[in-house]
């Protein structure tokens, strides 16, 4: 309910209680005001802020309660001071005080022993361990405190119409004054959290209040307690959701509420009653400060409303320009992400840098990459963090089923809060997931679907929100682009591969053998260089084939294919020139080295075994090679093609499975040759 009943008072009684403390009669005592609207609690309150002799050590016991009961109900009953003597040796004091001034309905007083009287051993123990702990409160005769409390009673009035309206007057234009550079501070302040201390020390030290709690709230994330000053924040919780609730019907006016009623938003808070001021500024509810276990007079009511108010709009400003901030961030972090993307040549690499970035973008613990299976129309795991690998790869869903399937199917992004209460999903939460809120978003190239994005898990335990939807859609407006490219770019290297590849063997057929030549050309010109090619052929491949069928032949040309590879050097390419006949390039390389890399073929295949290579003439499978060597054999692919195979011509006559390096000489010495064997 919103605060009344303070605008008719002219007395603030803090200013007032200051006074009488001040007083020379009241010396000896300790001095505090109570209302009965207060209850017991504020009576506790009361008696233990003037009965407090051993540091905060509370002796009074329920007879003690009762002896205060009693005393004030005879004062109130007699509108005259009442003094009284506790079952521990205190003496203390009850002044009615006038009403309709707006004041409490008691001034008591306390805190000193009663002299001249035959305490009890309850009362000499009490004694003792007051001089034990160094503490001596003062020792007074009830007819001294009867004396002290009827001046005390009589001056009331005076204090009243001048000394109390003139310190009043003072404590208010200072603090008028304090509030005005305050808010100057504030609007300095470039850091929240300065701003928030300015307020919490102001408010402590300027209105000296006792008890002030600070909470604070931040669209997307969970409610956090700032201050608790004169609070122990051990013996309390915070409830989110009830305080969740409250903001959302907060009025954004002061308010007060019952201790009863505040212990419902912070179980194990126990206090009489709490002053709250919103922290609003344009409809946007920023937290409240409660004040607690204090009246506060209009005057400090509306200083304080003003500071309050102040904080509330450098907030507001500060969150805004933290938001211009960000977002220029984020511009400037997505340019960076879209350039660092698109140097990305692999897909499995682009793959994980997406689920990378968009994880840290939204500062989500785990989320998946899906992709779409053309073929049989399912979603596939190619990047996942948060759970295994290896299991991430084995799990897939099908097109419309499940969250991600039905997310596939509708091309509607989902931003569940909530998965066991949202009615789209209401699925019970999994246990590798720490929230139930998750943000599942369709990819999309034109209307095509490309696969779906899950993220989950902010890493401050807060839920996803409509500008995390809007960012890592942002986002992924370029990242699917990115993803088609590399699927584009493959499938063209597919092609690109096939096109320079020999279906059978998988080594590059002659269509690469030929540009491949004519680079190493011109490499070896410009590094003055020389290099190699080997010809080879298989020899009787074609009885081989007659005997044991094409099936065995092609199986034959595959492992010759494996053969070579592994015996050539790294640095060699090899390749399919037709039929059985193999060409090999060895850059770099003369005529000495290229003869231990062929003989070391030569003698592999001659060691390998081949199903029924026994019916063959030598009585196994082998291979013939010839070398030619730029420049010394040709200077043209056509030239050093040609002297190889005259050498390996040469190396068929001398009756196979040997290596033969061309020479001049062998011109004319193939004609044979060349009119060839069926059987070569």
């Amino acid at each position: 309910m919103a605060i009344t009943g303070t605008s008719s008072k002219l007395v603030d009684p803090r200013d007032l209680l200051e006074i009488l403390c001040q007083h020379p009669l009241t010396a000896p005592f300790n001095l505090a005001f109570y209302s009965e609207k207060h209850g017991r609690k504020g009576l506790q309150d009361a008696i233990s802020a003037v009965c407090s002799p051993l540091d905060g050590e509370i002796l009074c016991t329920s007879e003690c309660y009762q002896d205060w009961q009693e005393t004030l109900s005879q004062a109130l009953l007699t509108n005259q001071p009442v003094v009284c003597s506790c079952p521990q040796g205190f003496l203390f004091f009850t002044i009615p005080l006038p009403e309709n001034k707006g004041l409490p309905d008691f001034l008591i007083g306390g805190g000193v022993f009663e002299r001249n009287t035959n305490n009890n051993s309850g009362r000499e123990a009490t004694h003792g361990t007051i001089i034990e702990s160094g503490h001596y409160p003062q020792l007074v005769s009830v007819s001294e405190a009867e004396s002290i409390a009827e001046e005390v009673s009589r001056a009331l009035p005076r204090l009243l119409e001048q000394q109390s309206h003139t310190l009043s007057l003072t404590h208010t234009t200072q603090r008028l004054e304090a509030v005005q550079q305050l808010a100057r501070d504030l609007t300095d302040c470039d850091d929240s959290e300065q701003a928030v201390t300015i307020v919490s020390e102001a408010l402590v030290v300027l209105f000296n209040l006792p008890k002030v709690l600070i909470v604070l709230q931040q669209p997307g994330h969970a409610m956090t307690i700032h201050s608790t000053l004169g609070l122990d924040p051990d013996t309390f919780q915070v409830s989110q959701k009830r305080l969740a609730e409250y903001f959302s019907k907060f009025s954004g006016h002061p308010e007060t509420l019952p201790g009863d009623d505040l212990e419902n938003f912070f179980p194990g808070l126990k206090t009489r009653a709490a002053h709250l001021f919103p922290l609003s500024e344009n409809g946007c509810q920023l937290g409240v400060i409660a004040i607690l276990d204090v009246d506060l007079h209009c005057r400090d009511q509306a200083l304080i409303e003003l500071l309050v108010n102040r904080l509330a709009t450098q907030l507001e400003r500060l969150k805004s320009a933290e938001g211009h901030r960000l977002e220029r961030q984020f511009s400037t972090r997505l340019i960076s992400m879209i350039s660092e993307l698109a140097l990305v040549d692999n897909r499995q690499e682009l793959y994980q840098k997406i689920l990378e970035m968009s994880t840290e973008l939204l500062t989500a613990t785990s989320g998946s990459l899906m992709l779409l299976n053309e073929t049989d129309g399912t979603l596939k795991i190619e990047m996942a963090k948060g759970m295994s690998s290896s299991l991430a790869k084995t799990m897939s869903v099908g097109y419309g089923e499940g969250i991600s399937g039905r997310v596939a199917k509708s091309g509607f992004p989902m931003l569940v809060n909530d998965i066991e209460r949202d009615k789209r999903v209401a699925a019970k939460n999994r246990p590798r997931f720490k929230t139930k809120s998750f943000l599942s978003m369709p990819l999309e190239v034109e209307g095509r679907l490309i696969g779906v994005l899950n993220l989950a898990d902010k890493s401050n335990g807060s839920n996803f929100t409509e500008a995390d939807l809007n960012l890592i859609q942002t986002f992924t407006n370029h990242a699917v682009l990115m993803i088609d490219r590399a699927a584009t770019m493959e499938k063209a290297d597919q092609f690109e591969h096939l096109a320079i590849t020999d279906p059978l063997t998988g080594l590059y057929n002659r269509r690469f053998l030929e540009n491949r030549l004519q680079e190493e050309f011109s490499r070896s010109e410009r590094q003055q260089q020389s290099f190699c090619i080997i010809m080879a052929d298989l020899d009787s491949f074609k009885v081989y084939n007659d005997i044991c069928g094409h099936l065995a032949g092609d199986n034959v040309l595959r492992k010759m294919a494996d053969l070579m590879r592994r015996s050539a050097r790294e640095m060699d390419i090899v390749t399919r020139y037709g039929g059985e006949e193999f060409c090999l390039i060895l850059p770099g390389t003369g005529k000495k080295e290229s003869v231990f890399v062929g003989e070391r073929i030569r003698r592999t295949i001659e060691a390998e075994s081949f199903p029924g290579e026994s019916h063959l003439p030598l009585g196994r499978l082998t291979i013939s090679l010839g070398i030619s060597v730029f420049p010394a054999d040709g200077t043209t692919a056509n030239e050093l093609i040609h002297a190889a195979d005259l050498a390996l011509y040469h190396a068929k006559d001398m009756g196979r499975n040997r290596l033969v390096l061309y020479e001049p000489s062998l011109e004319g010495q193939v004609l044979l040759s060349h009119q060839g064997s069926s059987q070569t």
